[in-house]
C-alpha cells in the first residue's frame, strides 16, 4: 500500500509541477523580499521570460533583497512603492546622491517621465554661495573648499553670481510640487508611466499582458484574471480515484 501511495504522490507533485509553472511564472510577487513593492504587469522581474512585463519596465534584485528599477545607460534607482492606480513609481537613490546618476539619466530612451521636472546647472565653486537662495548645495557631490550648486537654468543664471563658479553640465531633475527646490540628495520622488501601456484594462476589472503579434511595437491586450484548475478537470478526477481506491489508512 505505501508503495501505491507514494507513486500518486510522485505523479501528483509531477502533474502540479507542469501545471502550475506555466501560469506562475508571471505571477504578482512582492519584489525582491517579503516587504518589497508589489509586482506586476507592466513590470517585471529580469528573471522572469519577456512576455511578463512591457518592454523598459524591468527590475532587478540586490544581493540585499532590495527592489531596482532598471534605466538606460546603467543608472539603478531603489523601487520604494509602486502604485499602479496613478501609474507612478516612487524611487530613490540607493546611495542617497540621485545628482551623481541625473548625468547618465536618459528618461526619453524609457517610459517614464518626471511627475515634476526641473532643468538646471551643476556648478563647481572655490567660495560659500549659501547666502543666495538661487544655489542650491549638493553635499554629496562636495568636498571641502569645493562645493557643488545647482541652479534653475530657465532664468536664474542671468541674473546669478557666478564668479569662482565653474560649469559643470546642463541636466534634468525631479522637482517638488511648489515651485522651488529639486531633489538631489536622499529624498525620494516620482516617475510616471504613459496610461497607454494598459488601456482601459484596469477599469473593465481585467488584466493587462502583451499579445502575440507581428508588430514590431509591442502590443497589450485585456484578459479576465488567472486561470484556476477546475474541479471537474481530468487531474482533480485521476487524484479522487486515487484517493478512493488507496485511502491514506
Amino acid at each position: 500500500m505505501d508503495r501505491y501511495l507514494c507513486l500518486f504522490l510522485f505523479l501528483f507533485l509531477t502533474l502540479f509541477v507542469q501545471m502550475r509553472g506555466g501560469r506562475d511564472e508571471c505571477m504578482t510577487s512582492n519584489g525582491c523580499g517579503d516587504q518589497g513593492p508589489l509586482i506586476r504587469f507592466p513590470f517585471r522581474l529580469k528573471h522572469q521570460p519577456h512576455h511578463c512585463g512591457y518592454p523598459g519596465f524591468e527590475l532587478s534584485c540586490t544581493e540585499n533583497n532590495q527592489t531596482m528599477l532598471d534605466l538606460p545607460v546603467s543608472v539603478k534607482l531603489l523601487v520604494k512603492k509602486i502604485v499602479y492606480k496613478s501609474r507612478e513609481i516612487i524611487i530613490q537613490d540607493p546611495d542617497n546622491c540621485i545628482a551623481r546618476q541625473l548625468r547618465n539619466l536618459n528618461l526619453a530612451a524609457s517610459p517614464f517621465h518626471f511627475k515634476f521636472e526641473r532643468d538646471f546647472i551643476l556648478f563647481n565653486c572655490s567660495a560659500d554661495k549659501t547666502e543666495s537662495s538661487r544655489f542650491q548645495s549638493i553635499p554629496c557631490l562636495s568636498i571641502p573648499g569645493n562645493p557643488v550648486y545647482a541652479v534653475y537654468s530657465s532664468s536664474y543664471v542671468q541674473y546669478t553670481d557666478l564668479s569662482s563658479c565653474h560649469r559643470l553640465y546642463n541636466a534634468s531633475a525631479p522637482g517638488n510640487r511648489d515651485y522651488g527646490d529639486f531633489i538631489f540628495n536622499g529624498s525620494a520622488f516620482s516617475l510616471k508611466w504613459s496610461k497607454s501601456v494598459c488601456g482601459s484594462c484596469p477599469e473593465g476589472g481585467k488584466i493587462c499582458r502583451l499579445k502575440k503579434s507581428n508588430s514590431t511595437e509591442p502590443e497589450t491586450e485585456c484578459i479576465k484574471g488567472k486561470e484556476t484548475l477546475h474541479l471537474n478537470s481530468p487531474f482533480i478526477f485521476f487524484s479522487s480515484f486515487m484517493l478512493t481506491s488507496y485511502p491514506l489508512l
